[in-house]
């Protein structure tokens, strides 16, 4: 029964320890922390629009790189700290009566939404808006460089404001 036991200890060690991660696992938790700190950028700039918020309302649709548990991560992070976050686009907040059609602007928030990913072999350039309507809205351009196979932030550029 002993070395049943350790047998079956040792096929379960080796067999964990050889199914590691594949490619695409690596990559998501990549993509998740990518996208937190490129969304969380677009905050840090032009804090005049993050005045009076309750709420970010994030475009999760536009994540195309991330799947549900990336989008949950992110969500809980900006959670931490003391945002309450809608995943929702601008004809959600329309319909939930978050933006007020009369005075062209989102309430009680800011839409934060990424426009385009270009992936290169050691950058990635992301195109993102933050949006609060006739209060303004900003386009950016964030790059990400890879370093020693790990991708790190380097900037976020206001390319527009409006």
């Amino acid at each position: 029964m002993h070395k049943l036991t350790l047998g079956l200890f040792i096929i379960l060690f080796l067999g964990l320890s050889c199914s590691t991660p594949g490619k695409d696992t690596q990559e998501i938790t990549q993509w998740a922390e990518i996208y937190k700190i490129t969304l969380d950028s677009y905050l840090l700039q032009d804090t005049a629009l993050n005045e009076n918020i309750n709420f970010i309302a994030i475009d999760f649709s536009t994540l195309e790189f991330a799947n549900d548990d990336d989008k949950k991560e992110i969500s809980m992070w900006f959670e931490n700290k003391q945002l309450t976050v809608i995943d929702t686009n601008f004809d959600g907040l329309l319909s939930e009566g978050l933006f007020n059609e009369e005075g062209m602007y989102i309430t009680d928030g800011v839409l934060l939404a990424i426009i385009n990913v270009t992936e290169r072999s050691n950058e990635i350039i992301i195109e993102g808006m933050k949006y609060r309507g006739a209060l303004g809205a900003n386009w950016f351009e964030t790059r990400w460089l890879r370093n020693n196979s790990v991708w790190e932030f380097s900037e976020t550029v206001m390319t527009m404001i409006s």
